[in-house]
């Protein structure tokens, strides 16, 4: 089994997680059919909101993927588009969440 990734998310989003992580499996799967038609907007819109939600769930990777994501698709660059959506796709499926209670 690949290596896993150990993320820290704070315990209030336990109940968010799983549809969270189920959205942007799909929202990556779209980029892929996006790539067929060269919908460079459609891929730079997803990848602006997976740059934005990352972050905010405490999965900064994400956030960083999107952020490249969002740059290949503002050059058209198909090859960097689909090697980083599989990168987001081997990065969740290597996810282990552990959540932490919150520091409020």
């Amino acid at each position: 089994m690949p290596d896993r990734v150990i993320v820290e998310v704070d315990a209030d989003l336990s109940d968010l997680i799983p549809g969270f992580l189920t959205h942007k499996r799909a929202d990556v799967l779209t980029i892929f059919d996006a790539i067929v038609r060269r919908d460079y907007a459609e891929i730079g819109r997803i990848a602006h909101r997976i740059k934005g939600e990352g972050g905010s769930y405490g999965f900064e990777t994400m956030t960083e993927v999107g952020r490249s994501l969002e740059r290949a698709a503002a050059v058209h660059d198909d090859g960097a588009v689909a090697t980083l959506a599989h990168q987001l796709l081997n990065y969740m499926d290597r996810l282990e969440i552990v959540f932490q209670a919150s520091k409020d």
